[in-house]
């Protein structure tokens, strides 16, 4: 095999993982504490998971009146509450039902939808 072709080859193999690396990326998490909720603004994919983290010592109850999905029960100092997203792209405002008077406990949530993307890309 000629220096050229090996060459190729390693360039081709590390393209390659350097897409994976793009695709690959860390779950959403909102985390709620004594000042309000980590990321007021959150940029998701449709589909995510985003996970909201009761890391106060008081007791937080995330609403939605936009996004259904977002809305939690009580969650307790220490616990986790999962949404999926559903589909978009849509805008989705959240806030805390037990602070609805401290706007550092509400967030907007913008979700993105490749797929839905792709379908009006191919109808135009």
């Amino acid at each position: 095999m000629s220096m050229k072709a090996i060459a190729v080859a390693c360039m081709s193999a590390l393209c390659g993982c350097a897409a994976l690396v793009r695709e690959t990326r860390a779950p959403p998490l909102e985390k709620l504490d004594g000042r309000g909720v980590s990321s007021p603004l959150l940029l998701v994919e449709a589909g995510d998971v985003l996970r909201f983290v009761n890391a106060d010592v008081r007791p937080h109850q995330i609403y939605s009146n936009d996004c259904g999905e977002l809305s939690s029960r009580l969650l307790v100092p220490g616990e986790i509450y999962s949404a999926q997203i559903g589909t978009g792209p849509k805008v989705c405002h959240f806030q805390d039902l037990l602070t609805p008077l401290e706007t550092g406990y509400s967030g907007t949530l913008q979700v993105h939808d490749a797929e839905e993307e792709r379908r009006r890309e191919m109808a135009d």
